[in-house]
């Protein structure tokens, strides 16, 4: 493997990228030599793992068909030996633009449903998804084409942030007078495209007025999809002197400022990743969302939610190609799940 050439391929989010890093790792540890790049969406997924020793070359795809042509043109140039698309990966886009960089060898997941509309013909090794398991261990079990075998390999989450970045959450915690204060992290919402993944906004008033009276001090995190309903809980809370807007747009100064935080709760969302990938100990509230899935990994993550007979209602990529879904129940999943049931998930936590 030592003169091989691979390219990983994640496009699906920031959280799944960081559910990808434990794969990343392993292979870099089994093949220091090997030359590995890493080819995503945009510039949040590339932060997650620039910086680190993961990857050699760091590709992003413009928002321009132009861009994207002399991209793939790019690396097709490149004849990688390996490219690996990064679970969940049952869509056309996916196998298609794996088809076109052209490596000798195209690693992805072999799904049930859908096999002819999502062209995964185009793909040329492919690893069995097994409905259940969580994406890291089906990202884990594509080492297997490696000859690398995944029971033996730790699971290593990674969010690679720099000493500058610290230093930017140091001078931010000074010049608001937090250090040495006690930290949650809160990220009430998703992606515009996914809002059914969000615990009602005024449910969040209540939990940071409890933390409030409980002399915490509350980030509250957001980004472009999020303002509105940031503005809104921030505009009915009590007591506003502790609770501070986190609307950075830099990830990892984001990051840098999660790695100070006692506690983080989350929506399903990448910066609950992110946070358990800092070590630092993750609520994550979960809906219509497959929890075996994407809850948060390891000894940090943590998750609370309702088993209804309707859960889980997201089918993607088991059985749908499409990561929208209709409830007629008026999101009970998340409705039902009181702002009790997360103080005292989040005092368990922190016991």
């Amino acid at each position: 493997m030592r003169n091989k050439k691979i390219l990983v391929i994640s496009l699906s989010g920031i959280g799944n990228t960081i559910l990808f890093t434990p794969f990343l790792n392993s292979l870099r540890e089994n093949y220091p030599q090997t030359e590995i790049d890493f080819l995503t969406l945009n510039q949040g997924m590339a932060d997650v793992v620039s910086g680190s020793n993961l990857v050699d070359n760091i590709f992003v795809l413009s928002k321009k068909p132009f861009r994207i042509l002399k991209t793939i043109w790019r690396l097709r140039k490149k004849h990688y030996d390996y490219s690996v698309t990064a679970f969940p990966s049952n869509k056309w886009q996916f196998n298609m633009l794996a088809f076109l960089i052209g490596a000798k060898n195209r690693i992805t997941h072999k799904y049930k449903c859908c096999r002819l509309r999502t062209l995964s013909f185009l793909q040329n090794k492919k690893i069995p998804a097994i409905e259940g398991i969580h994406d890291v261990e089906q990202n884990m079990n594509l080492l297997k084409v490696f000859g690398i075998n995944p029971e033996n390999e730790e699971r290593k989450l990674t969010f690679s942030i720099s000493e500058e970045d610290k230093k930017f959450a140091e001078d931010f915690l000074r010049q608001n007078c937090l250090e040495n204060k006690f930290l949650v992290g809160i990220h009430p919402g998703c992606n515009k495209d996914n809002k059914y993944r969000r615990w009602p906004k005024e449910y969040f008033v209540k939990l940071i007025n409890y933390l409030t009276e409980k002399e915490k001090n509350s980030l509250l995190f957001f980004g472009p999809d999020e303002v509105e309903e940031v503005i809104w809980i921030h505009n009915n809370i009590n007591d506003k002197s502790k609770v501070f807007l986190i609307g950075e747009k830099n990830l990892k100064n984001v990051g840098a400022l999660i790695a100070k935080c006692k506690v983080f709760i989350s929506t399903d969302s990448g910066l609950g990743h992110g946070a358990t990938a800092l070590r630092i100990p993750t609520l994550a509230i979960f809906g219509p969302a497959q929890v075996l899935r994407t809850s948060p990994y390891g000894k940090y993550g943590h998750y609370i939610s309702l088993n209804l007979p309707c859960s889980p209602c997201l089918k993607y990529p088991f059985h749908s190609t499409s990561s929208k879904i209709k409830c007629n129940r008026n999101f009970e999943c998340l409705r039902n799940i009181k702002v009790e049931d997360v103080i005292n998930k989040i005092n368990e936590i922190l016991k």
